[in-house]
């Protein structure tokens, strides 16, 4: 994945790794609206992190794609 559009979601400890154009498909959602100010990403891991169930989140992202 190109590093400069790949996105890393940490989601309850597991990572997810898409591009932000796959995010971008659904406007007006929070993960549409990433953005590095937010309080939930960590510059050192380059991550985003959500305390959310990741088994949940990976039915989710495949609806983005």
């Amino acid at each position: 994945m190109d590093g400069e559009n790949r996105i890393i979601l940490n989601v309850g400890g597991i990572r997810y790794e898409t591009y932000k154009a796959t995010l971008k498909k659904i406007p007006a959602t929070r993960l549409s609206r990433l953005t590095e100010a937010l309080a939930n990403y960590d510059p050192v891991l380059n991550e985003y992190f959500f305390d959310r169930h990741p088994g949940v989140f990976a039915q989710v992202l495949n609806y983005y794609r």
